[in-house]
């Protein structure tokens, strides 16, 4: 491994000073960026350690909550918060690496990794969530979605650091569901996630809205737009769901790699949304009164 300096910064401003500098990045908990470095696939000269900004927070403000980019998902799972009302980020959470990764990586390093198969991404983008962003020239926000600009590739100039996500909490009526097929039942990097959320309208049965999105079936996260309009305003069947998640082929472009072949994303893709949105819809009838979705 070659050599690299380490700069620590003690506020947002002097890291974003730093980072002007030929050869730096930004890290947290590190564990993708020194991977990245073990195999060469990176060759930073100074690594501009974040940690000590005050990024690890969680809070509500009014209608959204609050997550700083260097939250733990370990820290994710511990809140209460998160669970009572935004389950789909525990979920995705939890499917995060191990017991040992989930204390050091952080949600910012998973987003901006922007790793296709990311766990994190797919839920927050069915929450339509929003990533504030710092910048030299200032504070920037976007909608999450356009974060991403290919494989391992984000929007973000090298003066940039992603600070916060904001996640908007779902009206009533609505349940969200994350789901994760890999190659083994843990620690396992995604061959296909999904993430769905669904607002049931007041008549108990029409969709009145619903978002879906996948990771690792396209060079960044997708949301299934031909699924979603076969679902919105229709009543909510066993037959209506299993036509949207067929329609789900028409949004992505899965490759063939190690973990899987093409056919065998698509597949995955249509039995993952067809299963979180049964579970999704379940939960929109409970939220409110059990909105843990247990």
């Amino acid at each position: 491994m070659e050599a690299f300096g380490c700069l620590v910064p003690r506020s947002i401003d002097e890291a974003l000073e730093l980072l002007k500098r030929d050869g730096a990045v930004p890290i947290a908990g590190g564990t993708d960026l020194l991977l990245a470095v073990r195999k060469k696939v990176m060759r930073p000269k100074w690594l501009v350690d974040i940690t000590a900004l005050g990024l690890d927070y969680l809070r509500q403000d009014k209608d959204f909550v609050m997550v700083g980019a260097g939250t733990t998902f370990a820290q994710i799972l511990d809140s209460g918060m998160v669970s009572r009302k935004i389950l789909v980020l525990a979920e995705a959470a939890a499917s995060v690496g191990s017991v040992q990764i989930r204390n050091l990586a952080t949600i910012g390093g998973n987003l901006c990794a922007a790793v296709p198969s990311a766990d994190s991404a797919p839920a927050l983008v069915v929450l339509e969530s929003k990533a504030l962003v710092m910048g030299v020239d200032g504070p920037r926000s976007l909608a999450l979605m356009d974060l991403f600009a290919g494989p391992k590739k984000t929007v973000l100039k090298q003066t940039e650091l992603l600070t916060e996500v904001q996640v908007p909490l779902p009206p009533p009526g609505t349940g969200a569901c994350f789901l994760k097929a890999g190659r083994r039942r843990a620690m396992s990097l995604a061959v296909v996630n999904a993430a769905v959320s669904v607002r049931r309208a007041p008549d108990g049965v029409t969709v009145e809205d619903v978002r879906i999105a996948l990771g690792a079936v396209a060079p960044t996260p997708v949301r299934a737009v031909h699924a979603e309009q076969a679902l919105r305003g229709q009543p909510f069947s066993s037959e209506l769901v299993e036509e949207a998640a067929s329609a789900v082929a028409g949004d992505i472009a899965p490759i063939s790699d190690i973990r899987a072949t093409a056919e065998h994303r698509r597949d995955l893709s249509r039995v993952l949304v067809q299963r979180a949105l049964h579970k999704a819809w379940e939960r929109a009838d409970l939220w409110g009164e059990r909105a843990d979705g247990r």
